[in-house]
């Protein structure tokens, strides 16, 4: 009689080895996983990083092309200016040419 229950002490004892093996491997299976998990996580955040420079990058050269377009339109206000002066000037010529004959 207590041969058999240590034998079934025994057999129970390696059934638990047996399940924590099983378990550690699980653990060890997880812990793989979850160091895949951290890369793809450092690779996604270095990946912002550069989108967020592109970004940036895109934002300088959308503030240049700004001040050039601010730039064309002081210009373009300038020689619409002097064509109205010339045009004015024209006139003027005009209306002394006219009286002057």
């Amino acid at each position: 009689m207590l041969l058999e229950g240590i034998k079934l002490l025994r057999e129970d004892q390696n059934k638990l080895w047996k399940n924590q093996s099983r378990l550690l491997e699980e653990v060890k299976s997880l812990r793989d996983g979850q160091n895949k998990l951290w890369e793809e996580i450092k690779n996604l955040r270095e990946g912002q990083n550069k989108l967020w420079e592109e970004v940036k990058a895109l934002r300088e050269g959308q503030n240049k092309l700004l001040e050039e377009v601010r730039s064309l339109r002081e210009g373009q206000n300038k020689l619409w200016e002097e064509v109205k002066a010339l045009r004015l000037e024209q006139e003027r010529m005009r209306k002394y040419m006219i009286s002057g004959f």
